[in-house]
């Protein structure tokens, strides 16, 4: 029988890398039913190697935070802090796709779309931590 921190860390360890895994299953089926095999099989292997870097670099500290052990303090406050800034980079990003789009003339929807579910998942994430502390 494995305790319960053995089972949380084995999830942390192959979460990850099981997720890449998945989506280079989706890529390689998308580019095949797109008739471009050769393309799908190329991006399904460079999704399975960021998995497997994942799987065996657990000996570094980057990947071991990447994949969510973070062991104090600091390592939680670095991990929410570049969780931030890549929010806020994609929230920038996004906003210049949309003024893009539109200067262009053309339909900004992928970019509002993916705004509006990230706005909604921050009030939402925002709502539930102020009412769980």
């Amino acid at each position: 029988m494995t305790s319960r921190n053995e089972s949380s860390a084995l999830l942390r360890r192959f979460w990850l890398p099981a997720i890449y895994l998945a989506l280079g299953v989706v890529i390689l089926i998308a580019r095949a039913i797109d008739d471009d095999l050769r393309g799908g099989l190329f991006w399904g292997a460079v999704m399975a190697a960021i998995g497997l870097l994942f799987v065996l670099g657990g000996r570094f500290d980057l990947i071991k935070q990447a994949r969510g052990n973070l062991t104090d303090e600091r390592e939680v406050a670095l991990h929410a802090q570049a969780m931030a800034t890549t929010g806020s980079v994609l929230v920038g990003v996004l906003t210049g796709m949309i003024v893009f789009q539109l200067s262009r003339g053309e339909n900004p929807a992928p970019y509002s779309t993916l705004m509006t579910i990230g706005g909604l998942v921050y009030f939402i994430s925002l709502f539930v931590l102020h009412r769980r502390s």
